[in-house]
This record gives C-alpha cells, sequence and structure tokens, in this order.
C-alpha cells in the first residue's frame, strides 16, 4: 500500500508530537490548522528569537520610563531650594497655610513642575527629530541643524534683539521667539528651494544647501555681534547657549500641542523611513511616494525643531546622539526607534538640566554648554566603536 505524503513526513519525524515542529493537515503546507506547541523549547528557533527580541525591546522601554520618573522626582526636589514633595502634598492637602509652605509649594507648583515637564518635551522633541532625519538622510551622523533650522533661528534671534526690537519691552521674549521661529522655517524653505530638482529632493543636495544655509546666518550672527552693543551682545550669546529657565504652564500646553502633532505624524511616516532604509530607487519601487515623504518629514523635523529653538534657544548634540544610543538597544525599525528615542531624548536632556541647575548652586549653567559637554565626548565614544563601519581603521 502506498503511503501518502503526511504519512511519510509522520514517519520520517517520528511518534513524538515535540519532534514536529507543525501538524499540517494537508500535503500542500497553506493548508495549516494546527498551532505551536505550548512547550517554549520545541518552538522554531526564529519564533524565540523573535520573541526574545521583542521581549528586550519591552523591557528596555520599561527600564527607560522608570528613569525617567526617577530623573524627574530628582529634579523636582534638588536645587538652589530643596523641596520636599511629600511633605508638600500633606500641606496642600491639609489646606495648610504656612509662609514657608507657600513658598515652597509656589516653587513646586510654578517654577520647576513646568520646567521638568517643558524638558522632557523639548528632549523628546529633538531627540525624535534627530531620529527621523538620520532615517530620511540614511546618514547616522546627520543632525536637524544640517539643513539650517538652528542657524535661521539664531540669526533671526539676532536681528529681533539688535535691529528690530519690540515695540512692548514686556513682549521681548515672546517676540524673539516668533522671529526666531520664523527664520528656522525661512531657512528649511531656501535648503529645500535650493535642493529640489527634476527628480524631487536630493540628499546630496540638501546636504550641501544646508551647508551653505548655515555659513551664511553665521555671517549674519557675526556681523550683528560685530555692532551690537555689549548687552545686546550678551543677550545673544546667552540665547545661543539655551536655557530653559522660561518654563510656564503656557509653554508647556503649547508645546505639548504642537509635539502631539509632530509625533503623529512623524509615527505615521515610520513605515516610510524603513522603506527608506533600502534606497530610494527601491523605496520607489515598492510603491512609496518619496519625494511626498521627504517633503512631508522634512517639514515636521522642522517645525519641532523651530518650535523647541524658538522657546529654548540652541540645544546641541540631543539629536545627534539619542538615535545612536536606541539603535544600539532596540535595532533600525522605526516602529520602535521613534518613541524609544522621545524617552531617551527626554531623559538625556532632563539629567542635562539637572546638572545645570544643581552643579554651581545658586548659579544655573546654559543647558547647551551641559548636553555639549555630555554628547561631545559620548558621540566621539560611538565613532571610536563604529570606526570599522565609517572605513577601517584610525
Amino acid at each position: 500500500m502506498q503511503l501518502s505524503s503526511a504519512a511519510k513526513r509522520s514517519d520520517n519525524l517520528g511518534d513524538n508530537p515535540s519532534d514536529n515542529p507543525r501538524d499540517y493537515s494537508g500535503d500542500n503546507p497553506r493548508d495549516y490548522s494546527g498551532d505551536y506547541p505550548s512547550d517554549y523549547s520545541s518552538r522554531p528557533v526564529v519564533l524565540q528569537l523573535i520573541n526574545a527580541r521583542a521581549q528586550r525591546k519591552r523591557i528596555g522601554m520599561g527600564i527607560l520610563v522608570v528613569l525617567l520618573l526617577i530623573c524627574a522626582y530628582v529634579g523636582l526636589t534638588r536645587g538652589s531650594l530643596p523641596i520636599d514633595i511629600e511633605q508638600q502634598l500633606k500641606y496642600f492637602i491639609s489646606g495648610g497655610n504656612t509662609a514657608a509652605n507657600s513658598t515652597h509649594w509656589y516653587v513646586l507648583s510654578e517654577i520647576r513642575l513646568p520646567r521638568v515637564i517643558m524638558t522632557m518635551l523639548i528632549g523628546a522633541l529633538l531627540a525624535v527629530s534627530g531620529c527621523t532625519m538620520q532615517g530620511l538622510v540614511r546618514n547616522p551622523l546627520a543632525d536637524p541643524g544640517l539643513i539650517g533650522i538652528a542657524g535661521g533661528a539664531a540669526a533671526a534671534a539676532a536681528l529681533s534683539m539688535t535691529i528690530v526690537p519690540p515695540l512692548i519691552p514686556a513682549l521681548e521674549s515672546i517676540w524673539v521667539a516668533m522671529w526666531a521661529f520664523g527664520g528656522a522655517l525661512l531657512s528649511v524653505w531656501a535648503v529645500l528651494r535650493f535642493s529640489n530638482g527634476p527628480q524631487g529632493v536630493s540628499v546630496a543636495a540638501l546636504i550641501l544647501a544646508g551647508v551653505a544655509i548655515n555659513a551664511l546666518t553665521g555671517t549674519v550672527i557675526g556681523a550683528i555681534s560685530y555692532v551690537a552693543s555689549d548687552d545686546a551682545l550678551r543677550q545673544i550669546s546667552y540665547w545661543t547657549m539655551g536655557s530653559l529657565a522660561g518654563a510656564s504652564w503656557t509653554l508647556c500646553g503649547l508645546i505639548a500641542l504642537a509635539g502631539l502633532v509632530a509625533f503623529t505624524g512623524l509615527m505615521k511616516s515610520r513605515n516610510a523611513l524603513n522603506l527608506l532604509a533600502l534606497g530610494e530607487k527601491e523605496a520607489a519601487y515598492m510603491g512609496l511616494n518619496v519625494t511626498r515623504y521627504k517633503h512631508w518629514v522634512l517639514w515636521l523635523v522642522a517645525f519641532s525643531v523651530a518650535l523647541a529653538t524658538a522657546l529654548c534657544g540652541i540645544i546641541g548634540f540631543v539629536g545627534l546622539v539619542v538615535p545612536h544610543m536606541c539603535r544600539a538597544i532596540f535595532g533600525v525599525n522605526h516602529q520602535v526607534l521613534i518613541p524609544a528615542s522621545a524617552l531617551m531624548g527626554a531623559l538625556l536632556l532632563m539629567v542635562a538640566d539637572t546638572l545645570a541647575r544643581t552643579l554651581f548652586v545658586p548659579m544655573e549653567i546654559p543647558i547647551g554648554i551641559v548636553t555639549s559637554a555630555v554628547g561631545a565626548p559620548f558621540f566621539l565614544y560611538l565613532l571610536w566603536q563604529q570606526r570599522r563601519i565609517f572605513g577601517g581603521g584610525v
């Protein structure tokens, strides 16, 4: 009697069910009605690796959330005025109204808490923007400042501080932020205008146009600094080093709303970024409208970084270093990489801001100095570790 193909497979694999990784109901492998055994050790090796990798990513995300909460607690309690949060909450619930409690509660609720929230939002925006920018141009050394966002914002802010001052001095901070935001978007528009060709936006032309715009804005800043007064020059220098001292609940609401829009748009582009990692031609062959997604992602990145720069000044290395750290832990899939970069960016900027406020109490260091001091050596370490990828030995 002639055995069926299913019987032959059963005879070859043995009678032990654990020896048969799959139970087919017919000769066609697509006709599969069984399931994997409940024993994890008997599953295929590929599934074991996928499950282990997914579990490692979940654990990594959980660790980032815990570390972020710890850093937020430290940021709320440490500073020139130490605050006991538990004691303040007891006073608030019981309705206590002592002078000391009023002062501590005001510092906690109106200064520290908005600053901590704003710091996390700005860090997440910068990190996610850097992650998507690197995925778009397929270059791990890319940064949002590559397309002239920071330079345009700094040049416009310097103009508003010296040549075009506000009519109402009390609105100076809003005036400077509006000019910086407009200057950043104008620089991005100029870069896209010069890099847009018959075949769409070229990555090489985008980088070259960004270098030229950065050089032009640097020239403008230098000329303004040369003719500015001492007070204006000090103000320009302080703004370009970055600061989160102006945090308020109003700014937190504005950044949260704008950040939610930008983050949602960038998350919707995660599959497009994964396809672009294969190359523009390959992505186009798979049905992706490359030109459309390039413009979409670039304007979302420009909007996010322009908003952060306009409100806080220039904060470097967050969008450059954080994606490297996240790729080493979570891989290159943007579906996981974008939210991981948001958490890591919030954590990194939270640590930097806490150090800026607590290292030399009561003096506060500009946060841009702290991020550069921490980010530059770490980035050099990453380059040293990956020197074989970038061209062999040193």
